[in-house]
């Protein structure tokens, strides 16, 4: 028999919990693995019932008993009769005060397993998924099957635990997403999953509502840095470099820098659409060596999110070749730069999620990449949480998609963006039910840009009827 994850007296200690119902230790020594999804959960293991803002996960306790959870972890207590019902059929049930807490103290206790683990911790403004996708194929060419990476962007405090607590012995090294929509939430993030390698994609006008201006947002992201042992390493942006908080975390730390600029430890430059695909080249300012290499993924800020995975290879030992072949073997996830073809219209999904440097980037993608269509479509919704930046960013960003894209149709999607179409005169609709009128109006050959905040879901377009 394998060892438990946590035996029961750690559950208890960890958690800092009480045993409501106790378990039988004749039975089994601990619990199999952690869960905070009750679809997920395994025979033997621990449901940990979070209770967060938009889901309560007491509500799913007993649908993770009927999956084979072998002890429940609880802040809410049962009635008496499902306390009996559990005692019934032998669930073990702990009782604690914080169960977000709870779940993210186990987590934190198995990362400690695992003393040896190489991290990459991975933070920005935007381009942390894709940035963490290209780092995870990098490192495959040197640990294949061996690197854990966070599952789609679930880089909040609930996500980190639950990737961290994904862990297992084979992995020899893991890529973690860290985000933050308010101050102090990386060095939280930070002190669970403790980075031995720490990089921060760029510093941009996201989640303005929380953290003012930009000084503000760069003293979150590079407070990940801090986080680092003294032997730890960090990647960071050349055009962020006169940031104070970026100098005070860093110190006397090993580090590399990124650019689109020849001062930059690792240089990229984007060179366009060629015959087999777009192309970059990669410059190590260091060794002088440079590499050009085609790939599927167009975008000049995508040149830059591979300028950042290779400087962390580099800091980690890996070779030139070794990180063109992983990037090279790079894919990334759904709603990012997907381009499919649905009858006869070209369509170019971005539309995961949105902030002005990603939607101008977005912009720069699209007008490269429809250049010879019969007609371009930009249909570009609300970019969420900028505060009282939000008016004049929406503005920018429709003169902008005016400027990149003279003749194409700019169609404007949902309330944040509403005034700024309306002060420039330009087509808007309310919400995805009411855009997905422009489908019938679009001609064969046409390229259609989606980009926007999640919550527009104008990813679903598509597929609308």
């Amino acid at each position: 028999m394998s060892a438990p994850y946590f035996t029961w007296s750690q559950l208890g200690e960890i958690c800092q919990g009480n045993y409501l119902l106790s378990p039988d230790t004749g039975l089994s020594s601990g619990v199999t693995a952690v869960w905070d999804d009750s679809r997920t959960v395994t025979p033997g293991s621990l449901f940990v019932a979070v209770k967060g803002e938009f889901q309560d996960g007491h509500r799913h306790a007993s649908s993770a008993v009927k999956s084979g959870a072998a002890a429940l972890c609880l802040q809410e207590a049962p009635s008496l009769a499902a306390q009996q019902e559990l005692a019934r059929l032998g669930v073990t049930c702990l009782l604690v005060e914080d169960s977000l807490a709870a779940f993210q103290a186990l987590a934190r206790a198995h990362r400690q397993k695992f003393p040896a683990l190489l991290e990459l911790a991975i933070t920005g403004s935007s381009g942390k998924t894709s940035t963490k996708e290209f780092c995870a194929a990098i490192f495959e060419q040197r640990w294949p099957g061996r690197v854990l990476k966070t599952q789609g962007n679930t880089n909040n405090h609930y996500g980190v635990p639950r990737n961290l607590l994904r862990l297992q012995e084979n992995h020899a090294a893991a890529v973690l997403e860290l985000g933050s929509n308010h101050p102090g939430e990386i060095a939280q993030l930070a002190a669970l999953s403790s980075p031995s390698v720490a990089l921060v994609s760029n510093i941009g006008a996201a989640h303005l509502e929380f953290f003012h201006d930009l000084e503000g947002v760069a003293k979150e992201k590079f407070s990940l840095f801090k986080a680092l042992p003294p032997d730890g390493r960090a990647v960071f942006p050349y055009a962020a470099r006169n940031y104070a908080s970026l100098k005070e975390a860093l110190k006397e730390r090993k580090c590399l820098s990124f650019g689109d600029c020849i001062e930059a430890d690792l240089c990229a430059e984007y060179l366009g659409y060629h015959e087999d695909g777009y192309r970059v080249r990669l410059t190590w300012k260091q060794s002088g060596i440079s590499k050009q290499f085609g790939w599927h993924i167009g975008g000049a800020h995508q040149a830059q999110n591979a300028a950042a995975a290779a400087a962390a290879a580099t800091l980690i030992g890996m070779s030139p070749d070794e990180i063109v072949l992983g990037l090279q073997n790079a894919v990334l996830p759904g709603e990012r730069m997907q381009v499919f073809q649905q009858a006869g219209i070209t369509w170019c999904n971005d539309a995961y999620n949105a902030n002005p440097d990603s939607a101008l980037a977005a912009l720069h993608w699209f007008a490269e990449l429809s250049k010879n269509a019969k007609a371009q479509v930009a249909v570009l919704g609300d970019m969420r949480e900028l505060g009282e930046n939000s008016a004049q960013a929406h503005i920018n960003l429709l003169q902008k998609a005016l400027e990149i894209l003279p003749k194409a149709r700019i169609v404007s999607v949902g309330e944040q963006i509403r005034a700024a179409a309306e002060s420039l005169h330009m087509e808007h609709f309310t919400d995805l039910q009411s855009v997905k009128k422009i489908k019938s109006e679009l001609i064969d050959g046409s390229y259609v840009l989606l980009k926007a905040s999640n919550g527009l879901k104008l990813y679903q377009l598509p597929h609308e009827i």
